[in-house]
C-alpha cells in the first residue's frame, strides 16, 4: 500500500493550491503489487482513472518502437537517418538513430526559424507574466516540409554533441521508424500502444475524445487539439495514458517483457548533462540502485514516470496543470515508501 510522506503531502497541497482546478493521480508499483491515489482542491479523493497528456514521456514509447525495429534488424543504432528519410542525401552526414534517441546529435532547438523562435519566446514570456494561456507549445509544431527543411539547414560533423534536448531529435528518428513500417505515426503508434503493449487506455491525442481538460494558472487551455491536424512532432509529445497504463508500462520495462524493451535501458554516457541516457530514457546509472526516469510537460499537463529494476519499484505521477515540475514530489513518493 502506497505511503504519502510528510514531505510528499506538502509538495502536494502546494501543487493543488497553486492549481485549485487540477487533478493528480499517482500510482505506485512495489514488487508486483499497484495501488493509486487521487486528489483534488479538497484533498485525497476515492480513486478513479483518468487519461491525461503524458507530453515528453512519448518520447519512450517512440524508442520503444525503435526497440521492435531494432530487434527485427529492420534498423540499425549506427545508421544515418538519412538511410530512411528518402530527401536527404545519404552521401552527406546526417546524425545516427542513436544520437537522435540520446538527444547528443547536435539539435538545440525546435523546426522554426530564427525570426519565428523570437516571436514565441516573447509572446510566452509575455503571458507568462500575466499568468494566462500562451499557446507556445502549439507554435512549435511543425509539417514534414519543415521537417526536411531543418534536417538540411543543419549541418554537423560525425561526433556526439553535449546532450541537448530536443523535441525535434525524436520527431525525426519517429518519422524514420514510420517510413520502416511504411504507416503514419498515428496509425503505427496506435496498433504498437494497443495490440503490441496491450495498453488500451494509452492512445495518441488524435482519437482521445475522453481526455481530462489542461490548466495554466487555473485558465482552462483543453488539450493539444492541433496535433489532431497531423503536426510531426507527435512522436516527441502527442500521447496520453492514465495511471494504470503507465505502471503497466514501467512493469514491463521491469521485466523486459517485451524483451526488445531491454533495447532501450542500454546506457550511453553523455557530456553536458548530469545523468547518462538509454534509448529515451534518462538513468543516474552511477546510483547503487540506478533509476530510469522521464518527466513531460505541455501546456496544460505534467507528468513524471521513474522506475528502479532491480528493486522492480515505480512510480507516475499525472497532474493536469501545467508547467509544474513532478520530479521532487516523485522522489518523495518513491523514496517514502521504500522498506529497505
Amino acid at each position: 500500500m502506497m505511503k504519502i510522506s510528510e514531505k510528499a503531502n506538502k509538495l502536494i497541497q502546494n501543487l493543488i493550491k497553486e492549481n485549485p482546478n487540477t487533478k493528480l493521480s499517482i500510482g505506485y508499483l512495489n514488487k508486483g503489487e499497484i495501488s493509486f491515489k487521487l486528489f483534488d482542491a479538497t484533498g485525497e479523493i476515492p480513486y478513479k482513472s483518468y487519461a491525461y497528456e503524458i507530453a515528453s514521456i512519448s518520447k519512450v514509447f517512440t524508442t520503444s518502437l525503435l526497440a521492435k525495429y531494432l530487434q527485427a534488424g529492420q534498423m540499425n543504432l549506427g545508421d544515418s537517418v538519412a538511410k530512411y528519410i528518402p530527401e536527404l542525401d545519404a552521401n552527406n552526414y546526417y546524425p545516427t538513430l542513436q544520437r537522435l534517441a540520446t538527444h547528443t546529435a547536435g539539435y538545440q532547438s525546435e523546426a522554426l526559424a530564427f525570426g519565428e523562435i523570437i516571436k514565441v519566446l516573447v509572446k510566452h514570456f509575455w503571458m507568462m507574466k500575466r499568468k494566462k494561456p500562451t499557446g507556445y507549445f502549439e507554435a512549435f509544431l511543425m509539417d514534414y516540409e519543415k521537417m526536411v527543411w531543418f534536417a538540411k539547414k543543419n549541418k554537423f560533423e560525425d561526433k556526439d554533441y553535449d546532450w541537448g534536448y530536443s523535441d525535434y531529435s525524436i520527431a525525426l528518428l519517429g518519422e524514420a521508424v514510420c517510413k520502416v513500417a511504411g504507416k503514419p505515426f498515428d496509425e503505427l503508434m496506435t496498433e504498437f500502444l494497443n495490440d503490441e503493449l496491450e495498453l488500451e487506455h494509452t492512445k495518441t491525442i488524435t482519437n482521445r475524445p475522453d481526455m481530462l481538460d489542461g490548466y495554466l494558472f487555473n485558465h482552462n487551455v483543453e488539450t493539444m487539439k492541433a496535433y489532431r491536424n497531423g503536426d510531426y512532432t507527435a512522436p516527441a509529445g502527442g500521447i496520453t495514458s492514465t495511471a494504470e497504463d503507465m505502471l503497466k508500462f514501467a512493469r514491463m520495462n521491469i521485466e523486459e517483457n517485451p524483451n526488445y524493451l531491454g533495447l532501450c535501458h542500454k546506457v550511453y554516457p553523455v557530456n553536458g548533462a548530469p545523468f547518462n541516457m538509454g534509448l529515451g530514457w534518462m538513468t543516474h546509472n552511477d546510483q547503487q540502485y540506478p533509476p530510469y526516469f522521464h518527466r513531460g510537460g505541455s501546456e496544460g499537463f505534467s507528468c513524471n514516470l521513474v522506475f528502479i529494476k532491480v528493486l522492480k519499484r515505480a512510480v507516475v505521477v499525472l497532474s493536469n496543470a501545467g508547467h509544474y515540475d513532478l520530479t521532487e514530489l516523485s522522489n518523495a513518493i518513491f523514496h517514502g515508501n521504500v522498506d529497505d
